[in-house]
């Protein structure tokens, strides 16, 4: 089963996906976005190449545990791929940003580099921390 980590942005959309067994995320690519539309048709096209399976939305909830606005777009986005007929799973994705920025930062990475990277980075620590919890 193949599984698909999603860290939605306004601006950008952080993809990272597994291996053909579902076990080992990787960081895959950053969508530059226009809209909500335009992040919906450049997933789906990935999800159809990479033939995934189920996608594994970061869910931006506040720090609190409540939902906010961030938290209600992923929503929306989940209501729109689960129209397309695909298996979504909402997963709590508080810090994942601060985790992602301490690794590349651990890899010794320049701030731009990082930059570049965070947001795929990001998704897989999303899609990793839904498989750890899974297995």
């Amino acid at each position: 089963m193949r599984y698909l980590g999603v860290d939605f942005g306004e601006k950008r959309v952080g993809l990272a996906i597994t291996d053909q067994e579902g076990m080992i995320a990787s960081p895959l690519t950053i969508l530059k976005v226009k809209s909500p539309e335009d992040a919906l048709r450049q997933v789906l096209a990935t999800i159809r190449e990479y033939k995934v399976d189920l996608v594994v939305l970061g869910y931006a909830r506040r720090m609190d545990g409540r939902v906010g606005a961030k938290a209600r777009e992923c929503e929306t986005f989940a209501k729109s791929l689960r129209g397309e007929g695909l298996l979504v799973e909402l997963w709590d994705e508080r810090l994942s940003s601060v985790q992602a920025e301490r690794s590349l930062r651990e890899a010794d990475l320049s701030h731009h580099k990082r930059k570049q990277h965070l947001d795929a980075v990001a998704a897989q620590m999303i899609l990793q921390s839904y498989l750890q919890a899974k297995s």
